[in-house]
């Protein structure tokens, strides 16, 4: 069989293609292209079985023992054909780590896709990433502490290295490196995340591409595509977020703050207020457009198979109109009261509703709007 495995990057649309995938499953393992459903959360899980990170998603490692094993079983049973095994966690594995990943696919044709988006967006998104899974830094933080600092290339963090997480997560470069060392050259792929503007279906087209799916099944799967869910704060929303942070403090285990915080307000509540997506200050533009020619010159020498226009990993930047990226929280947004009605929902649902105050927070945007004109 000829094996995909998708591996991130981290907010590059991964959850549009693999909503796509599961959602199209039957009509394109009819045409030959197979997504193996093991049970839902497979693919999350097993990724984190293959990255020991079952601690940082508050999970228990035992559960997860023998997921990504049975997933690459799964995605094999059919005998022919493609089949896609796809998730984000995967992008930071260590050489080792990968080795353990591709044993049970041994003796296939095995593929290996990373998604990348210009670093513009990236840097924010990661920015609000860490904010969301409980930091309260600022955007300047973030600077100092991870852009400009040292990107000497070595395993990242997580393995006890010295590069900073968002070079190491990022680094399209090396993760294909990493991914593709023990396969046959050609086995590697760079799908480029579209421009701003561009139609809601050019991601899947060119995800499609590199996946070999059927032209004509590519534009009917695509026709389904949707703007991706996981929509970016505004600079007053993350201000609010990081208040309400520290305010929730460590009430709350870890799962169940991946649950309330992140998910349900963050992602749900907070995102749905509106407002102006966040931008990367132009300042950064020659640190972050000189890493992208870097890596792009790599992956021309490695031979790498592109998918896209390499023009669209132009770094996106804050224009003259945008807002400072660190600014304070909406007028009128209350974060202690906010941060009690998530810890009282969380702990005890009933309780909570009395304390819900919605309003507060559509009030600030609402004022945001006016003065932005």
């Amino acid at each position: 069989m000829r094996v995909v495995v998708h591996v991130g990057l981290t907010k590059t649309g991964t959850t549009t293609l693999q909503a796509l995938l599961a959602e199209h499953r039957a009509v394109l393992g009819a045409a030959g292209v197979h997504h193996p459903l093991l049970r839902p959360g497979a693919h999350f899980e097993g990724a984190v079985e293959v990255r020991g990170s079952a601690a940082r998603f508050g999970l228990d490692p035992e559960r997860l023992a023998g997921t990504w094993e049975a997933l690459c079983a799964e995605a094999l049973a059919p005998g022919e054909g493609t089949a896609v095994l796809s998730h984000e966690v995967l992008a930071g594995a260590t050489p080792d780590q990968v080795a353990r990943a591709l044993r049970p696919l041994a003796g296939h044709e095995v593929h290996v896709v990373v998604t990348a988006r210009d670093l513009g967006r990236q840097a924010v998104a990661h920015w609000q990433e860490r904010v969301k899974l409980g930091e309260t830094v600022r955007f300047a933080d973030l600077e100092r502490e991870e852009l400009r600092a040292d990107t000497g290339r070595d395993l990242g963090p997580d393995e006890g290295g010295r590069r900073p997480r968002f070079w190491h997560g990022q680094d399209l470069a090396d993760t294909l490196a990493r991914w593709t060392a023990d396969l046959p050259a050609g086995r590697g792929h760079l799908v480029v995340c579209p421009a701003p503007g561009a139609p809601p279906a050019e991601l899947w087209r060119r995800f499609a591409d590199a996946l070999g799916v059927p032209a004509g099944l590519a534009e009917q799967v695509g026709s389904a595509a949707v703007p991706s869910a996981n929509r970016s704060l505004g600079a007053p929303q993350v201000a609010l977020l990081r208040e309400v942070v520290d305010a929730v403090g460590d009430r709350l285990d870890r799962a169940t703050w991946l649950r309330v915080v992140k998910r349900e307000y963050a992602e749900g509540e907070l995102a749905r207020a509106g407002g102006q997506p966040a931008r990367t200050p132009p300042a950064l533009g020659p640190l972050l457009g000189a890493a992208t020619e870097g890596w792009l010159r790599e992956v021309a020498t490695a031979g790498h198979v592109v998918h896209g226009d390499v023009a669209d990993l132009r770094p996106v930047l804050a224009g003259p109109d945008d807002p400072p990226v660190d600014v304070p929280p909406p007028a009128g947004s209350d974060p202690a009261a906010v941060a009690d009605r998530l810890v009282a929902s969380a702990l005890d649902p009933g309780a909570a509703q009395g304390q819900e105050r919605p309003g507060l927070l559509r009030r600030g945007a609402r004022r945001l709007r006016g003065r932005r004109g």
